[in-house]
């Protein structure tokens, strides 16, 4: 019995390493940005849509389609509104994967960068990527996308973004008065 649970627990722990491994891969937008010069570039651009996005999702428009048309035209909507969603989230891992690359390029030159702020970077790489590929998942298969998440989503790179201007400005000396 006892070998049993000792084997099961180590599947069981082998399985989640696995997991978090899969799950914590850089994604396909963050291997493909290539290196960037001009800040301007490496700010978000997309996450900017979500008040329209969540205009276009209201259940208010579910509720009116599904009861003045077909079903074909509620299928067709639909699957237009999950190609939206499909849509807008890789230009958000777009957006993450710019936003990570100016977090670096401004904690290389912070002279005492501390571990904690490392830590906390990689954790928010490792929530963001989760939370991409699980609604990115839910997207492929046809699931309805509530709002929630993209917030989630927009959120982590709002946050990402504002702690990099942060550190910026830490970086900018005061100006010496002569």
């Amino acid at each position: 019995m006892n070998t049993f649970l000792l084997l099961g627990a180590v599947a069981l722990a082998g399985m989640l390493i696995g997991l978090l491994r899969f799950l914590g891969k850089p994604l396909a937008e963050e291997i493909s940005t290539g290196f960037e010069t001009k800040i301007e570039n490496l700010l978000p651009v997309h996450s900017q849509h979500l008040p329209q996005l969540r205009q276009s999702l209201a259940s208010a428009d579910t509720r009116y389609v599904r009861r003045n048309t077909s079903e074909e035209v509620e299928h067709m909507w639909r699957e237009e509104r999950r190609q939206i969603v499909a849509r807008f989230l890789r230009g958000v891992a777009a957006d993450f994967a710019r936003t990570e690359q100016f977090a670096k390029a401004v904690a290389s030159l912070t002279p005492n960068l501390s571990r904690r702020n490392q830590v906390f970077r990689t954790w928010r790489r490792l929530r963001f990527r989760v939370s991409y590929r699980l609604l990115s998942g839910c997207v492929a298969v046809g699931r309805p996308v509530f709002i929630g998440p993209l917030i989630h989503l927009t959120n982590l790179i709002a946050n990402l973004s504002a702690d990099a201007e942060n550190a910026m400005e830490q970086l900018e000396l005061p100006e010496e008065n002569n």
